[in-house]
């Protein structure tokens, strides 16, 4: 794959907002119908909203990473952050019924529900979401 754009973020809320404004400009330099741009700015913002809030904790000399790399047939969107990490197992099902009416927790379910494939990974040292999606 070839790297598309690479892009470091401080962890404040702003950085939501910058990160769907380059994801937007991003997928319509590769021409990625209406749709499917809506689906990945959706994406993006879902991953890196969860990076600046649960993984850095706002704090702001913590930053998150956000790269872009894409060939003919798809774009892989990779976002990182410098957080202590989680326990994937321990995420709750935001579909039980005691989780409907809470008002976060949906996130991942959200990145995963819209890309083609998402992998988490997460250590002492952050996490990485990676999202695939194909054109």
């Amino acid at each position: 794959m070839k790297k598309a754009r690479e892009k470091k973020y401080r962890s404040r809320h702003d950085t939501v907002v910058k990160a769907e404004r380059l994801t937007e400009k991003v997928t319509r330099k590769l021409k990625i119908s209406e749709p499917e741009r809506v689906d990945i700015c959706i994406a993006v913002t879902e991953a890196v909203n969860n990076a600046v809030e649960h993984g850095n904790k706002l704090i702001n000399d913590k930053f998150v990473t956000l790269l872009f790399e894409y060939s003919n047939d798809k774009l892989r969107i990779t976002v990182k952050d410098q957080g202590e990490g989680f326990d994937l197992e321990a995420v709750e099902n935001p579909l039980s019924p005691e989780n409907l009416t809470k008002p976060n927790g949906r996130g991942l379910l959200i990145v995963k529900s819209l890309m083609d494939d998402v992998k988490v990974s997460t250590s002492a040292t952050g996490t990485k979401v990676v999202m695939l999606k194909k054109r």
